[in-house]
């Protein structure tokens, strides 16, 4: 395991933490929901080669896009939408990877380790800005 990783399952713990303690239930299922996918994803990889598309980490992505997708519509958050766009570039990763293998290398290795970080920044955002109470409506006029 190298320093990135290390970095990353920390942050992992540290976002779930925070979601569990400050957070209501909507970043509670996102810490959960990124967490699943967190811990699904090396299960799935090709360790072989990053060179060939990754196909498992796509549908790991996908389902994880999906999820976002419902928070977002189910809930009253502002983050899911952040968290499902930031998700949606990571499935164009692999999109554009499956296209175009040579000349996106660095882009996908790039794009797959770093979009994670974005999703659990969402996360924490949504507990810093929301926590337990959704945010106050205004009557329309």
């Amino acid at each position: 395991m190298h320093l990135g990783q290390i970095v990353g399952w920390v942050a992992l713990a540290l976002t779930a933490g925070a979601a569990w303690r400050r957070g209501g239930r909507p970043e509670r299922h996102g810490a959960l929901l990124v967490c699943a996918a967190w811990v699904l994803t090396p299960l799935v990889e090709l360790r072989e080669s990053w060179i060939q598309p990754q196909y498992g980490i796509l549908a790991v992505d996908i389902a994880t896009l999906l999820g976002l997708i419902i928070m977002a519509i189910r809930y009253d958050r502002y983050w899911p939408i952040c968290a499902a766009a930031f998700q949606t570039i990571a499935v164009l990763t692999h999109v554009a990877f499956v296209i175009n293998p040579g000349a996106l290398y660095r882009a996908y290795l790039f794009g797959n380790f770093s979009i994670g970080f974005l999703l659990l920044g969402s996360i924490v955002g949504g507990v810093i800005m929301e926590g337990e109470t959704p945010p106050a409506r205004r009557q329309s006029l």
